[in-house]
């Protein structure tokens, strides 16, 4: 046992002397990157707010920070291991485009458009018009007339020329087995944003420069505006149905509600005539998207803004993300395909999604998400009682004393807790193919191994219940 320790501490004796960390404090939201003759190792997020680079103690690595701009040059090819700071946007610049992204997902963007993004484990591409999806929900492919699905459903072809639904046994067998080979594949790299930018930079024979090889357009869109204005009754609930698309809803100064609606199509103007957007009380607090007809092609995308004195209540669309900012209210938020994100707001979150990430940010009040896909990411909401997605990974700051037990449980993905070291806590947490690091956290322990640790820290209190099948549950101290 002891010749072991003593191992233990030249071989980290060893490391510590070959390697050199240098940092650069980064308080802006947003920050380019640049990188001059840097092979990226590994990319990692971290709480704070400092970029950290991690290189060989005789490399020669230099770093300059302009503005809102961090470069990263060396004279001869280095290879270094980056640490980003999880609560930011980063930018690559390359030949007139650009990728951003964050420690949720990796977007490639021409022009002003979005024409390729991995997220929630998925892939998303849109090129002429047409869109590819590779996700939980199958491989479909989505081209104006055309379209195909390959899922468990079956196989699924349908074009002017032709329809063919192939979803008996056969089709669910072989449409199955192919989306579930080509969904772990993607899904895995969707969930790795890191991954992805890393071999981004790494491409033009390591010389690190960024290369985007894409050569998109997104086709010709027509579209048409909706407006209108109402004056809220006292105690309105806001009450939003859509079908295909976005909802945005944000708290403002003024007294009345603003509804904005931008409707999209890639067909012709007749096909909004398939679909209609109705108020359906004279102040403006339940809004639906009425199909008029079967399937149109049309989506709908909200942003409203509402003053403090309207609570949001239940928001639903069957296909597309959900946005709320500043408001409040027991909100019921649901989307069977897209992301949904809470910042700065007030009352009861119950959140499910059935293909997409959830992230909350500074909410006061009892929180709970649920997502069958996608990653989840929770800050500075001591009321969060459960975090429950089946593909994807957890990330959850901890900053003051919890008002109740928190729940975290991922089937595929991984776990990671940062916390004020001095809360009083219990925790029991396990995974079953992986390892939980501590990482300098004490925890006075009843179960201890490398994959199921049970204890307390400090005094001990609320308890944190995490587990995971397939991956990591690590612990970092959250930096003051």
């Amino acid at each position: 046992m002891m010749r072991s320790i003593l191992v233990l501490i030249m071989v980290t004796a060893v490391l510590t002397l070959s390697a050199f960390t240098q940092d650069v404090p980064v308080k802006e939201k947003n920050i380019t990157l640049e990188f001059e003759n840097i092979h990226i190792k590994d990319i990692e997020f971290i709480s704070g707010n400092k970029i950290e680079i991690e290189h060989a103690k005789d490399t020669d690595v230099t770093i300059v920070k302009e503005n809102q701009k961090v470069i990263i040059k060396a004279d001869k090819t280095a290879k270094i291991d980056l640490f980003l700071p999880s609560e930011k946007t980063y930018t690559l610049l390359e030949d007139g485009g650009k990728i951003e992204f964050n420690e949720n997902r990796v977007t490639i963007i021409e022009g002003e458009e979005k024409v390729v993004e991995f997220r929630d484990g998925g892939l998303f591409v849109t090129e002429d018009g047409g869109t590819v999806e590779i996700s939980s929900e199958g491989i479909i492919v989505n081209d104006g007339d055309e379209y195909v699905e390959i899922s468990s459903r079956g196989i699924i072809v349908e074009s002017p020329d032709e329809t063919q639904h192939i979803t008996g046994f056969w089709g669910q067998l072989l449409g199955g087995a192919i989306n579930f080979i080509t969904r772990h594949s993607v899904g895995w790299i969707g969930n790795n944003p890191g991954f992805i930018v890393k071999h981004i930079i790494n491409d033009d024979d390591n010389a690190g420069g960024v290369n985007i090889g894409f050569n998109f357009s997104d086709g010709d869109k027509i579209t048409k505006e909706f407006h209108e204005t109402f004056n809220p009754r006292r105690g309105c609930k806001l009450n939003v149905h859509n079908r295909n698309g976005k909802i945005e809803i944000k708290s403002w100064k003024e007294d009345y509600i603003d509804i904005s609606a931008i409707l999209e199509t890639n067909k012709s103007e007749d096909e909004f005539k398939k679909i209609k957007i109705e108020v359906l009380d004279k102040d403006g607090c339940t809004i639906n998207t009425k199909a008029l007809e079967k399937n149109p092609k049309v989506n709908v995308h909200y942003e409203i803004k509402v003053p403090k004195s309207v609570k949001i209540n239940k928001i639903n669309s069957s296909n597309g993300s959900i946005l709320i900012i500043d408001c409040e209210g027991e909100m019921k938020l649901n989307t069977s395909n897209g992301r949904i994100e809470i910042f700065d707001s007030k009352g009861s979150f119950n959140v499910r999604t059935s293909n997409g990430g959830i992230e909350f940010v500074n909410l006061n009040g009892n929180a709970e998400a649920i997502t069958s896909n996608g990653a989840i990411r929770v800050v500075r909401t001591p009321g969060i009682k459960k975090a429950v997605t089946s593909n994807g990974k957890i990330t959850i700051e901890i900053k003051e004393q919890m008002k109740d037990d928190i729940y975290l449980s991922t089937s595929n993905g991984s776990i990671r807790i940062t916390l004020d070291p001095s809360l009083d806590l219990n925790i029991d947490v396990s995974t079953s193919n992986s390892r939980i690091d501590l990482n300098g956290i004490e925890v006075t322990t009843s179960q201890f191994s490398k994959d199921n640790i049970s204890g307390k820290i400090n005094k001990g209190g609320k308890k944190i219940t995490a587990n995971t099948s397939n991956g990591s549950i690590k612990f970092y101290k959250l930096e003051k």
